[in-house]
């Protein structure tokens, strides 16, 4: 059963008939407008149903502006701006405006342009054929006939809302009207002063001058195509052309008459829409849909010589930025970080796309010939190493990972080829980040269980299937206790416990290690208050550090145990220093060093490495990394050069006033170097394993 529309309301049906009043068109007097501007109204509401009933809405009105005799170009005008103002305004539509309504108002809009577009053409194409006829009928003597026809002619060619233009098959020019002279900018001396040809586009399709041809030769009546003409000022219009030739008596052909519709806006906006369609709002790069499209004709093309090469690129730690600096600074960086890939992109006839977030993909694809995919990456990761500048800001330092994966064209699949790509750079980001790793098909299970920990990660606190065990650090002066280490566990329900290397990093990447490291800080100091240890250490995140509430977190902490500040040692990674120049963290470990809180760098020698940065940094112990313990067993000694490395870092600390804990201690031959080089405390297998804390429930 077919439902009526619902009644217009007032309020639209006043500002329909004030819309057509005003539509200036000189055969709109005397209709009634006020039956028609509520029939328009009702026809448009339909129209928002759905997209199919949009088009119907909009041909409706289109054809029905004609049948009232509102032919004029302002009646159509009118009617969309119209549609624009009420259907898009809040406080006449009750119901929110959603992106499918705003899409099916430009739906209706569109039909209704060419739907009236196309009814006055076709008015125009009766009179021609009746023109026609009255031609034919005055040489059989009806003057009367063709002087009348003719006066409807004149009156219907200069009244007309689209342009027309008259020519013999030779393309000599005899007559436009107004309309063709406003379109394009020539007067009517100028339009018969050069030919048909002059006005062709250089870059015209082949099919238009092809039917062109046909239609003065006399083996076409008419052909329709949408066609560019340049206005005299240079600017490009877009028509909807009409050609119709016209015979003598024996069916030679004598005129031609072109009826040209201006649809430049309409076609800017469909240009718009489409790239919109197919852009990064925020990059102006190609988008997820239009890579996959540029991707499946590169596999279609199915050329046994061509390889295909996809190239994955993330942003290593760019939360932090979003974070740390804002999500505004985080789009600007974001968009200088596209600038900069794009110029290498192109330079290397690649296509870059922005998918989400901080990922890019790149497309390589060579009918013949070496993509050399690898070193397009490494250039791509190159234009990344000078700081980005945004104004008011301290220079942001970005580095990515790139996957790659290259394959022949044939047998190709798109989806296939973005997942190794996504498996290599997710390699690369646990081989350390900032670099190029290319797709290994035997890594691919044991990344698969990575991301099973990944999509298990958030709620792990909630679920209770975190744990603490605690491993000692000795002084090597007494061999007494000088702190404990809390050393974090999660015991999987179905892998069993894990160690931090395997699911900490992934909790950094996200929003993960914020509540499991407030877990952590909480557990390990209500066990030291139950304990008789010293003091205990905490391993801290960069991104903990970030947050505003952290510092009042280890306050209440330290308060809920009645612990004194000295007794927490907070840990930090060398990491920590790419970020001295930012107050965010900076603050934090100086408010925390102030309070009593012992700082700690944690694994030095692993990563920056630098000693000045350290002089700025509110420390008081270093620990060495073990890898400079790492292959001395109980039978061997040290390299002299490694033993020249250790002492000059040990003085250097100790110079700084920093206490040195040597960690990875697991030989008596390892003991006897530590207490060699001069530091201060220990930690390893050799003293004590980590084991869990006694009576922390």
């Amino acid at each position: 059963m077919t439902h009526p529309p619902p009644a217009a309301p007032s309020d639209w049906i006043a500002a329909w008939e004030k819309a057509l009043f005003e539509s200036g068109d000189p055969l709109a007097t005397g209709q009634d407008l006020g039956s028609l501007a509520r029939r328009l109204s009702e026809i448009a509401q339909d129209g928002l149903t759905s997209p199919a009933a949009a088009e119907r809405a909009g041909r409706r009105i289109g054809a029905l502006l004609v049948d009232a005799h509102l032919t004029a170009p302002s009646a159509a005008a009118q009617v969309v701006v119209l549609l624009s103002g009420l259907m898009s305004d809040s406080s006449l539509v009750p119901e929110p405006i959603t992106p499918e309504r705003i899409e099916r108002i430009a739906r209706i809009q569109g039909a209704v342009a060419a739907s009236h577009a196309t009814a006055v053409r076709l008015l125009l194409l009766d009179q021609q054929e009746a023109i026609h006829q009255a031609a034919i009928a005055a040489r059989d003597g009806a003057e009367r006939a063709l002087l009348d026809s003719e006066a409807r002619f004149r009156a219907l060619f200069g009244q007309a809302p689209v342009g027309i233009g008259i020519g013999d098959v030779h393309g000599r020019i005899y007559e436009v009207n107004d309309a063709l002279m406003r379109m394009l900018g020539y007067s009517l001396e100028e339009f018969q002063a050069r030919r048909v040809e002059d006005f062709m586009h250089a870059d015209d399709a082949v099919e238009i001058w092809r039917d062109y041809a046909a239609l003065v030769a006399g083996d076409l009546d008419e052909f329709r195509t949408e066609k560019r003409y340049l206005h005299k000022d240079g600017r490009v219009i877009w028509t909807n052309l009409s050609v119709s030739l016209v015979r003598s008596e024996d069916g030679a052909p004598v005129f031609q008459v072109a009826v040209m519709e201006d649809i430049t806006d309409r076609h800017r906006l469909q240009q718009q829409l489409r790239y919109e369609a197919t852009h990064d709002a925020l990059t102006g790069l190609p988008n997820r849909a239009l890579f996959l499209q540029r991707l499946d004709q590169a596999i279609a093309a199915q050329d046994p010589r061509g390889r295909v090469a996809v190239l994955f690129l993330d942003l290593d730690g760019f939360k932090f930025v979003n974070d740390s600096r804002g999500h505004l600074v985080g789009d600007q960086v974001l968009t200088a970080v596209a600038r900069r890939l794009a110029v290498t992109a192109a330079e290397n006839d690649a296509l870059l796309a922005r998918l989400a977030g901080d990922e890019f993909v790149v497309l390589l694809f060579r009918e013949e010939g070496d993509l050399r995919p690898v070193p397009v990456a490494n250039d791509l990761l190159a234009t990344l190493n000078s700081p980005i500048v945004v104004e008011g800001q301290q220079p942001v330092h970005v580095r990515a990972s790139i996957g790659v994966v290259e394959v022949p064209s044939v047998g190709a699949r798109a989806g296939e080829l973005l997942r190794a790509a996504d498996l290599a750079l997710h390699a690369a980001k646990e081989d350390g980040k900032g670099q190029v790793v290319v797709h290994d098909p035997s890594r691919t299970a044991q990344q698969l269980s990575r991301f099973t920990v990944a999509m298990n990660l958030p709620g792990v606190v909630e679920r209770g299937e975190l744990g603490l065990v605690y491993q000692p650090l000795i002084r090597l002066s007494d061999g007494g206790m000088h702190s404990v280490e809390a050393l974090l566990r999660w015991n999987h329900p179905e892998l069993g416990q894990l160690a931090p290397d395997l699911f900490v990093q992934i909790a950094e990447e996200s929003s993960a290690i914020i509540p499991i490291g407030q877990w952590v800080l909480e557990r390990a100091c209500a066990d030291l208050a139950r304990s008789s240890w010293p003091s205990v250490n905490i391993n801290t995140s960069v991104r903990q550090l970030y947050s505003p509430s952290f510092v009042d977190e280890v306050r209440r902490c330290l308060d809920a145990g009645g612990l004194e500040p000295t007794r927490l040692r907070i840990e930090v990674t060398e990491s920590v220093i790419m970020h001295a120049e930012d107050p965010g963290p900076m603050t934090a470990l100086r408010t925390l060093a102030e309070l009593g809180v012992q700082i700690v760098m944690d694994d030095f020698g692993t990563g920056y490495s630098n000693l000045a940065a350290l002089r700025r940094l509110p420390l008081h112990e270093l620990k060495l990394a073990g890898t400079f313990l790492k292959g001395l067993g109980a039978d061997r000694n040290a390299d002299a050069v490694d033993l020249k490395i250790l002492t000059t870092l040990v003085d250097l600390a100790h110079s700084l006033g920093l206490i040195v804990t040597a960690e990875g201690v697991e030989t008596q031959a390892q003991d006897d170097l530590v207490r060699a080089i001069g530091c201060d405390v220990a930690q390893g297998w050799l003293y004590a394993v980590p084991t869990p804390a006694v009576d922390t429930h």
